[in-house]
């Protein structure tokens, strides 16, 4: 069963947004409803919600223009555009501007709400586990010509990873590269195999090396 999450849901259409409150709140989530682009992003700000739902056809400003500004102020939660645009042009660009999933109307309750949980099943498996404690000065940053001895990244996977370490997104890293979004895509697969890491989170963590002995933590050692 999925924990019950906070879900802003963007969509004029009073129909539309009703019935996926309805749907939403018998799954035990708590849904907040905007009906434009200036009121989703200050309901955003005010209660950064868990999962996004984004209509694209806004009567102030586009969708695109919502989730280009949710990312642009660092909001990370997952968003699931539900549009009734179906070209493939329409679908890359959402991906691009930092989308998770797209899904054309009509839709069924039953698909988007397994989406809805697969999603957020995957933002809560990302979520990094509080790290250890390294004492201050024993932190270095491995230089690209350990990472490509220790773990076999080519240049352009180094630089993704570092993009990663940043906390990027898929699109945030086609952009940066000037890539497609399927290529910084499968590049960032790519880096979480060869670091043998399972989400993004814990890429950062394998960029550094902790195995230094501090000078003030020896000098401390009895002898």
């Amino acid at each position: 069963m999925t924990t019950p999450a906070r879900i802003l849901v963007v969509e004029d259409t009073s129909a539309y947004a009703e019935a996926l409150q309805q749907t939403l709140e018998l799954e035990g989530h708590t849904v907040l409803l905007a009906g434009r682009a200036i009121e989703a992003l200050a309901r955003a700000r005010a209660e950064p919600p868990d999962l996004v739902l984004l209509d694209l056809g806004l009567p102030d400003k586009d969708g695109y223009h919502v989730l280009k500004e949710l990312r642009a102020r660092g909001l990370d939660c997952p968003v699931l555009i539900l549009s009734a645009r179906t070209l493939e042009a329409d679908k890359v660009e959402g991906f691009r501007l930092g989308a998770d999933d797209y899904v054309t109307k009509p839709f069924g309750a039953m698909e988007l709400l397994a989406r809805i949980s697969a999603l957020l099943r995957r933002t809560r498996r990302a979520a990094p586990a509080p790290a250890a404690a390294v004492p201050a000065g024993v932190v270095r940053v491995l230089e690209d010509r350990e990472l490509k001895e220790r773990h076999g990244l080519t240049d352009r996977q180094i630089a993704v990873a570092r993009l990663m370490a940043e906390g990027c997104t898929n699109a945030e890293l086609a952009a940066r590269l000037s890539l497609s979004f399927f290529t910084a895509r499968n590049h960032a697969e790519q880096v979480m195999l060869k670091l043998g890491v399972a989400n993004r989170a814990a890429v950062g963590q394998m960029l550094l090396d902790t195995n230094i002995t501090d000078d003030r933590t020896r000098a401390a050692k009895p002898s």
